[in-house]
């Protein structure tokens, strides 16, 4: 695999670090050819920009004219493929990026265990892509990861996407359809009516075991009848589960 990495920094000392790191673990962790190319500001990658072209982008947000949030905009009205990490000396951002995507959200100074854990996770995501949904939101579509989604939920005429972070979204979208769309992926389980959990995403069972609680805190009722199968599958799916870790 060879890959094409764009840094856009307007900060020339800021850019030139982030190289120098990703070239690092590279160079020790992952035997992967590599381009990194640095551009000072978000004009100047978008003037080169075509789709497919960089399979990762580092972008700054504050930047001087066109800052990280417009740039990125931009770049995905061509390309939703790109992997885009945001980079930032602040946390504030964080939810306003989230409509554009982001694989992930360094903060500066960037920690070396984050950006490797950053770095390791994005070429695990472009040795085996992670599959995807879109899911209508308003006017717009959103692409979602499955693996970052904990549970949707019915809600009248919408359902209600709650990520593993916590972030919920609402979908203008009929539950059935968004059912159909996971139900080839064995990490979901419908536990009730009108809802469905990730049980990759569940920390335990309730005392009681009429409830799943997710690692985002969620509490998810387990319906009363056949509660003793959907049990039985999220033992299973564990076990499973076990079994393949053990063997990497």
């Amino acid at each position: 695999m060879s890959l094409n990495i764009a840094v856009v920094d307007d900060v020339r000392l800021d850019s030139e670090k982030l190289q120098t790191k990703i070239h690092r673990w590279f160079t020790e962790n992952h035997d992967t050819s590599r381009t990194i190319t640095c551009f000072k500001d978000g004009q100047s990658l978008l003037r080169v920009f075509e789709p497919e072209k960089f399979q990762m982008v580092f972008m700054d947000i504050l930047m001087r004219d066109m800052n990280g949030i417009e740039t990125a905009r931009n770049l995905r009205a061509r390309d939703n493929k790109t992997l885009l990490i945001f980079t930032t000396a602040s946390r504030e951002f964080a939810f306003d990026v989230f409509p554009l995507h982001p694989f992930d959200y360094l903060i500066k100074p960037y920690e070396s265990q984050k950006l490797a854990g950053v770095l390791s996770e994005a070429v695990r995501f472009l040795e085996t892509p992670e599959p995807v949904i879109d899911v209508q939101v308003s006017r717009s579509v959103y692409t979602l990861r499955l693996r970052d989604i904990s549970a949707v939920m019915s809600r009248d005429h919408f359902v209600e996407v709650v990520m593993s972070d916590g972030r919920c979204i609402l979908c203008s979208m009929r539950f059935r359809d968004v059912e159909a769309k996971l139900a080839e992926d064995v990490r979901f389980l419908a536990c009730n009516r009108g809802i469905i959990i990730n049980m990759d995403c569940v920390n335990a069972l309730s005392r009681d075991r009429d409830l799943f609680i997710m690692k985002n805190g969620l509490s998810v009722p387990i319906r009363v009848r056949g509660r003793s199968k959907v049990i039985n599958d999220f033992t299973q799916y564990q076990i499973a589960r076990i079994r393949r870790e053990a063997k990497k």
